[in-house]
This record gives structure tokens, sequence and C-alpha cells, in this order.
């Protein structure tokens, strides 16, 4: 069996490692740990799960030295989940090296991270919108950067980063060590490591043979009235800790509110539930005192959970790509996991799609599902003042529609307390984008926090993103400074 000391990881680390449960290194860790310690560019196809960040942790935290007042290495990474998670986990890997890593993301104030820089960081983990706004308010030094890690480097340009992404390097030293990260090689990928990259070692480690080969792929028919009893008999039957994929944030609150009402111990991420509350979420997962986690896609990009053995795609995903990408939760350091996709009659052609694209069989699980009665829900008792849920304004006592009779979340968002705007932005579907993809990119391109947006459509060649009224403007001129795909990123007020 291959050790982490027999590819060169420094004594000290390798022990935190151990620690940590890490005890062989994965294909990628042994493809690109001894190349990476030698000082040389690496450009290595890799996704979530397959072991990178304690790649180029242990390649970062080996090779430089720990004290530094400015940081002497960068870690870019597309989202605040993963550059939380990154830094999490550099924390842990650094814990006999004496290293201080910060992460530095949107939805947090500036001041406070431009605190915490002051006091000295060794490595620095963030997202390209804030660690620009942090440079350009002269709160971070990149000069003695000798280390440069960007972590999906595709999600990073498919979310229109590429100008942040230049601007950024072009404030870091030219002679440094440089390592790109990235699941696909496409043309865009390969300019930016030919551009930012001195002869990188070009490394190729499929991950989505490695999950799909670890884990048991299922599917169970069931139609929308069922699919909750189905989870519950599947959560009965097998006791997993799981993660639950919904489509949307209303539908990921229902399911959440009545699993609770039922007696399962779990909770929810979408894009609305803040940050701070979206981490000891996610903490209280990984911890084991949640045991099942139920999700948006754009919510769970980035989780990085090791012992998680079961994934439920409660809603049919977007496609193939999303399909891997959800089950790729599962499956990890070499332990087996469990994935069950819920299909309705309408999906089997979706479902014949993935195993085509995938080149596995998605097979029948054998359940009965064991239809239970509808749990009662605990309803919130209404604020003093404020008509309870279901109260009628009495005729003649205003104007327009009442409350009761608007759409679900109208008359919310449209108190004088927070009025928003519908902002339209020419990316859309025919753009290889899905709405979480869209959010993403509007969240860290305007640097909102999560309540700052109320919802997203996404059309084939535009969006339309719904934000704080009060902020409108501001989205509009921070989106315009983007490009997607070399091309200029328009965005207005409709």
């Amino acid at each position: 069996m291959t050790l982490f000391s027999d590819l060169g990881v420094q004594e000290n680390i390798a022990k935190a490692m151990k620690e940590m449960g890490w005890t062989e290194p994965t294909p990628v860790q042994e493809a690109t740990i001894p190349v990476g310690l030698l000082g040389k560019d690496l450009f290595a196809q890799a996704q979530t799960g397959t072991g990178k960040t304690g790649t180029y942790g242990s390649i970062v935290l080996g090779r430089t030295a720990p004290g530094s007042k400015i940081p002497s290495a960068l870690v870019l990474a597309p989202t605040r989940e993963l550059a939380l998670q990154v830094s999490e986990e550099l924390g842990k890997l650094s814990k006999y090296t004496g290293h201080v890593c910060i992460p530095i993301y949107g939805g947090v104030s500036l001041s406070v991270q431009a605190g915490k820089l002051g006091r000295g960081a060794d490595t620095v983990v963030g997202t390209p919108g804030r660690i620009r706004d942090l440079i350009d308010r002269g709160d971070l030094n990149l000069s003695k950067v000798s280390m440069v890690v960007l972590d999906e480097a595709d999600r990073m340009l498919d979310m229109g980063f590429a100008r942040d992404l230049n601007y950024i390097l072009s404030k870091v030293p030219r002679k440094r060590q440089t390592m790109l990260f990235s699941a696909t090689m496409s043309p865009d990928i390969r300019e930016l490591a030919m551009k930012q990259m001195v002869k990188p070692e070009e490394l190729l480690v499929s991950k989505d043979e490695i999950v799909l080969d670890l884990t048991r792929q299922h599917y169970l028919m069931a139609d929308k009235d069922s699919k909750r009893d189905a989870l519950c008999t599947l959560l009965d039957r097998e006791s997993p800790k799981t993660i639950v994929f919904c489509h949307t944030k209303r539908r990921t609150n229902q399911l959440s509110k009545k699993m609770a009402a039922a007696g399962y111990v779990c909770g929810a991420i979408h894009g609305d539930v803040a940050q701070n509350k979206r981490e000891k979420v996610v903490k209280s997962f990984r911890d084991g005192d949640i045991d099942v986690l139920i999700a948006t896609d754009v919510a769970a990009r980035g989780l990085d959970i090791d012992d998680v053995d079961c994934v439920v795609n409660y809603d049919m995903p977007d496609g193939p790509d999303t399909y891997v990408h959800r089950i790729g939760r599962t499956g990890r350091a070499g332990k087996e996991g469990m994935a069950v996709t819920f299909v309705t009659e309408e999906e089997k052609g979706e479902l014949k799609s993935i195993e085509r694209k995938t080149g596995k069989s998605i097979i029948p699980l054998e359940m009965e599902i064991v239809r239970r009665p509808e749990p009662e829900v605990p309803k919130k008792a209404a604020p003093a003042g404020k008509p309870a849920a279901g109260a009628r304004k009495k005729e003649g006592s205003g104007k327009g529609r009442s409350a009761s009779s608007a759409p679900s979340g109208f008359a919310r968002r449209q108190t004088p307390e927070r009025r928003t705007a519908m902002i339209e932005i020419c990316l859309g579907s025919s753009d290889g984008l899905s709405r979480s993809d869209v959010r993403d990119f509007v969240l860290t391109g305007a640097d909102l926090s999560d309540r700052d947006i109320v919802d997203v459509t996404l059309n084939p060649r535009t969006s339309i993103v719904e934000v704080d009224g009060k902020k409108a403007d501001e989205v509009c001129n921070a989106l315009s400074k983007y490009d997607y795909c070399d091309r200029a990123v328009r965005a207005r007020i409709v």
C-alpha cells in the first residue's frame, strides 16, 4: 500500500492526514503530489471527491513557510461554499505546521475580512469577485505569493470570472508555481493554462469513472404524490446518511418541514438560507447531528463530505452532467455508496439519456413504498399586529388583491420594506447554464448575500433575476463588467 510519506508529503502534514482518516492516497493524489512537490506547474483534470484539496494542500503547506504577514499562497474557487470548505480542510492539514489560512468570500463584511488579513495570513482562499474587491481596496497584497491554485477553473470561467482571474493573476509575481484543477479540458481552460503557466505537467484523472464504479445506481418509479413516502421508506430501510436533491428552494423547504414533522432529523440548504445558517447546517450534517440534508444544486456546489451513504434525486436532474455531479457526493474514499433517482412515467426518457451518457445501467430498486399519513407541519404563530396565515382582508378595507389571494411569496416581496426589481441578463439555457449557475454568477459577481436574490427564471437566451430593488442598479453595473465566453454580459432592469 502506498503511503502519503512515500509521495514526499512532510511528516507533520502526513500526521494530520492520518488523524483526518486519510490512510491511502487517491489516484489524483498519487499522480500529482510528487510532481507538485518538485515545484512544477500542474494542469490536472479532477473534480470534487477525488482528493484534490489534499493534493494541493499538501503541496502548498510543504513548499511555503508559516508566519507570513502577507500571503505566500492563493487559492481561487468559484463559490463561497467551496472556498469555506477548502479553508477548513487546509486548517486541518496545517494542524502541526502553524500555517494560517483565511477564507475570503461574499456575504461577509469586507471590513471584517480586511481586519483578518491585517493580522497576517499564510494562505488566502477566496472567490474571484471578493478577492478583487479587497485588492482594489488595498487590503490584500499579493506581491509575495509564490503559489497559486485555480480550483474548479472550468466553473470559474463558466460563471464569467475570466476578467477577474486575469486581473488577480496580474497582481501575483510571474515567478510562481501555478496549479490548475478542472473537471473538463475545454479550449478555454487550455488557453488559460497556457497563458498563466510555464510548461505545466498535464495529468488526466477521470472522476466520473471513479464515482460510477463505486456507486450502486438505482431508480424507483414514484409519482409526485408518493415521493415523500418513498423517501421515508428508503430511510427507514437503509438508515443512511443521505443528501436529497430538489429542483427548487420551495420544494426543499416544504420537504424539509414535512420530514421533520414525520420525525426525521434533517436540515435544508438553498440560496435563500443565510450563509452563517447554511454553514451550521452543513457542519451538523458532517458531524452526524443531522441524518438527512435536503438541498438544491446551487447550495450543494462544492460540498465535500466523505462519508455520505446515499444520494437521492428527489427531482430528476437537469441532465447527465448534473446527475454525475450529484451522485459524486457518495462513493468516495474507496467506500461504496448508493444513488436512488425517483422517476415519474414522463421522465423515463431522461433516465435512458443518463444511462447512454454515462455508459452505466441504472437498475430498479426492489422496494415497496409504504404509504403513510400526511404529517402535520406546525404553523408559526402570527406576529403581534399582523393577520394570521389565511386571514382575509375585509371588503372595502383597501385596494387591490389581498395577501391571501396573491401567488406564494408575492405579498412578502411587495411590502414597502422589501420591494424587488427584475433584472434581465443575456445568459440562458442555450449557454449551457442552469438556474443554479445563473444564481451563483449573480451572487458572486455582484457580491450579494443570499437574501438579496428572490428568484431566478431561466429562458433559452436570457435570465430574469429578481433582486432587492435597492441594489438593482448596483447589480447591473457589477455584472456588466464581466465576459462570458468572450461575450460581454449585458444586464438591465426590466
